[in-house]
């Protein structure tokens, strides 16, 4: 067994095996990022759709080298706006002194601790920011050749990837007083007096400087950077 294991190629082959068995992250499209964008101005909305927080959710998952955490952060309030048919804008706020985790994989003391953690200044810091943004700047019909998709051909194997995106998204994500532009696909459909989005994708947290425990020079410590994001947005239609 010793001189089968000095073998090379059988040792770059356990190497892979062990590598793939540690992958933890999320396999999905990946969030393009960039600088914030200045909204163009636009014609007055038609329609107003208000955000119903009951309905609607933002979850996420963060993965570390031994594992995986997910959760949700509630929705305090936002609108979308429609424009003869098609949506031309719209704002999200979340209240992030509710991030927490809702892990059914470790007790309820262990998602308390982790949700301190998360609410920390090792993370959102919640106390001093307790309110994170997303503003639409820009909604275009999906590419479907995948020009736009972002990401590498390795996320092709998805896990939670929205099935049959219409539309690819960009706004301003705001975190912890730092913004950035974010584009990511969706589906977006419209039921009478309902409009409805929903989205996956992973971005990176370092972006707006949630560095802690990125390295991967931490070895089993690491916490990966990419955190992945579900969207799922429900709207009702305001009287007029």
């Amino acid at each position: 067994m010793g001189n089968i294991l000095r073998h090379p190629f059988l040792q770059l082959g356990l190497l892979l095996l062990v590598a793939s068995a540690c992958d933890t992250t999320v396999k999905t499209d990946e969030a393009m990022i960039g600088d914030a964008v200045v909204k163009e101005e636009r014609a007055l909305p038609t329609d107003t759709f208000a955000i119903d927080t009951t309905r609607s959710e933002v979850a996420w998952i963060g993965a570390k080298m031994t594992g995986r955490h997910n959760g949700v952060i509630d929705i305090q309030q936002g609108e979308l706006y429609m424009t003869n048919g098609l949506v031309t804008g719209g704002n999200i706020e979340l209240d992030m002194t509710t991030v927490r985790a809702e892990d059914k994989t470790i007790d309820e003391k262990g998602n308390q601790k982790l949700t301190t953690h998360l609410r920390s200044p090792d993370f959102f810091d919640s106390e001093r920011y307790p309110s994170a943004s997303f503003e639409l700047t820009g909604i275009a019909p999906y590419d479907s050749t995948g020009a736009q998709q972002g990401g590498s051909a390795s996320t092709r194997y998805d896990e939670l990837r929205i099935k049959n995106p219409s539309h690819r998204i960009t706004g301003n994500l705001t975190i912890r007083s730092q913004t950035k532009s974010v584009s990511f696909p969706a589906r977006v459909t419209l039921e009478d007096t309902l409009l409805r989005a929903k989205a996956n994708f992973n971005i990176d947290r370092t972006k707006w400087g949630l560095v802690y425990r990125s390295d991967n020079s931490l070895g089993d410590k690491t916490i990966h950077p990419e955190v992945n994001i579900g969207l799922d947005i429900v709207a009702t239609r305001r009287k007029p």
